[in-house]
């Protein structure tokens, strides 16, 4: 009986006991009948001498009140101590748990429950499961770990077995009582565990949790004077769980005593009005032509203002935003073209990251008819292929990215004329290595550095004494513009060098993107 009257001295209510105990059947904690009948067992099995009468209530009556959520005593909150507490000094009992602040207790409320599931409701994501995620208050892991400290120089023989879990314990019964209800309510599955994609965020807030930290200013002021000192650097946050957590561990648990001989007073039990839903991100890839040559692939500004009023980004990701109802997204592609080149073929792989989206399920047919709601939209952007992938299955679009090889259509002038010998002298040449340092127009936003790209094949088709059409198949990321007229001989060779005449470049197609991704899809 001796650590469960320090346990209920302190002011910790049966949940919080029950798990100071160890006990890990998420299950047992969810009826009190259960929890008492737990504790019972573990005082009988750890002192048998101790009496068989039931803890923490009166058997005869029912439990109303702070009993039902799990209070030890229905005098809770003005009962005198009277056990021993060793380190902890005698004071009237707290109305609120000193570990938990209540949260398995007035937290795991009908009426919470039916906030919770309200938020939910509300956020009208079509997700057929979900999870519940809890972040606590500082305070919490600080009230525990004082109570642990204690308890073990207290009672030297006591398990410390799960002490390095009990937040995570904590977490876990709460979730375990309250989310199988949130789901009778929802009509959604309630998941426990890793990696769920649609997920209820609860962030209870403590109104006296800045207070309670300061606390740990007398075990480590260095440390929190300096990241006051420093707020641009640590975000203006003095305490955080990673700090809280460095702190304590540093300290044993005789070092601590010393200096926090007991936890916060629970000054109040929890709000619980910062909630909300987030959903993992969903992924939409595809293909997209580009037809115009006075259109950028993402929004152009320059010094904040627009310089182009849409873009290709724009053109498809709004559609695509408006059906899956995100928040936001990022647009990526397999490379890009500039501005005024325009992109054939089979198009540019791309695939749209859809951040919190609130509809995840859209049939075959349905991506289809998204398809060509872009495509009738604008004369400017084609899509194809358009399909929702795996996260797992984006890296795709990234690997290698030096390695792909692409193709291109230049429509080049020599402005002295020139003769079909000119361009034959072309034909002999099989591949070409390429040195390029950053061209001039990107190297306000890119490193100047010289990279190597290779030119696979190259061929001319003449017009008339002037025009002709270079097609090539290049290495990707090799500047196209810059192999044709030199940029001022950072571009060595260049085709001026090669045939000894200034060229130019009057206009530019990407016909192949050279990667077998995304999957075709019946068009």
């Amino acid at each position: 009986m001796d650590v469960y009257n320090f346990l209920v001295d302190v002011g910790c209510c049966n949940r919080c006991i029950l798990a100071y105990c160890g006990h890990r059947v998420l299950k047992d904690y969810e009826c009190q009948d259960v929890i008492q009948t737990k504790i019972q067992k573990y005082i009988s099995e750890k002192d048998p001498s101790s009496s068989s009468e039931p803890v923490g209530v009166d058997t005869k009556e029912e439990p109303t009140g702070d009993e039902q959520n799990g209070l030890v005593s229905s005098s809770y909150a003005n009962e005198e101590d009277k056990g021993t507490t060793g380190h902890l000094s005698k004071k009237p009992k707290p109305s609120n748990c000193i570990t938990c602040l209540d949260l398995l207790n007035e937290g795991c409320t009908s009426a919470h429950i039916e906030k919770m599931s309200e938020v939910i409701k509300d956020g009208d994501y079509d997700a057929k499961c979900f999870s519940v995620v809890v972040s606590l208050p500082l305070t919490l892991p600080l009230r525990i770990h004082v109570v642990w400290a204690s308890l073990l120089l207290k009672f030297p023989e006591f398990s410390k077995e799960h002490r390095s879990e009990h937040i995570t314990l904590v977490k876990d019964v709460w979730k375990n009582v309250v989310g199988p209800k949130i789901e009778s309510l929802t009509k959604k599955n309630f998941l426990t565990g890793q990696n769920i994609d649609f997920c209820l965020q609860v962030h209870p807030t403590y109104l006296y949790d800045s207070e309670d930290c300061k606390i740990l200013d007398k075990l480590c002021s260095e440390m929190f004077t300096y990241r006051r000192q420093h707020p641009k650097k640590f975000s203006k946050e003095v305490y955080t769980r990673s700090a809280v957590d460095q702190v304590l561990k540093s300290f044993s648990d005789e070092e601590l005593i010393k200096i926090i001989p007991e936890p916060p007073p629970s000054k109040a039990g929890l709000s619980y009005e910062k909630m909300f839903c987030t959903h993992a991100s969903v992924y939409v890839a595809g293909r997209y032509n580009k037809y115009s040559r006075e259109l950028p692939q993402t929004p152009w500004f320059v010094e904040g203002e627009r310089r182009i009023e849409s873009s290709v980004q724009e053109l498809i990701c709004h559609l695509v935003t408006t059906e899956i109802k995100a928040d936001s997204i990022k647009f990526s592609s397999s490379g890009r073209e500039d501005v005024d080149v325009r992109c054939l073929g089979r198009g540019r792989p791309f695939v749209i990251e859809l951040i919190n989206p609130h509809r995840i399920h859209l049939s075959e047919a349905e991506m289809t008819k998204l398809q060509n709601e872009i495509n009738s939209s604008t004369d400017e952007v084609k899509v194809n292929d358009l399909q929702i992938v795996s996260k797992s299955d984006i890296s795709n679009l990234k690997e290698g990215e030096e390695e792909k090889t692409k193709s291109y259509c230049a429509l080049c002038i020599i402005p002295e004329g020139h003769d079909s010998q000119l361009l034959d002298q072309l034909k002999d040449i099989k591949s070409l290595t390429l040195h390029q340092k950053t061209p001039l127009r990107v190297l306000h936003r890119r490193p100047l550095a010289t990279r190597n790209r290779a030119i696979y094949k190259l061929s001319t088709s003449p017009l008339d004494n002037h025009f002709f059409k270079l097609h090539l198949t290049t290495q990707a990321g090799t500047y196209i513009k810059e192999f044709v007229h030199g940029d001022l001989g950072r571009t060595t060779p260049n085709l001026g060098s090669i045939l000894g005449q200034q060229v130019d470049i009057v206009a530019l197609d990407v016909e192949d993107v050279e990667l077998d991704w995304p999957p075709a899809r019946n068009r």
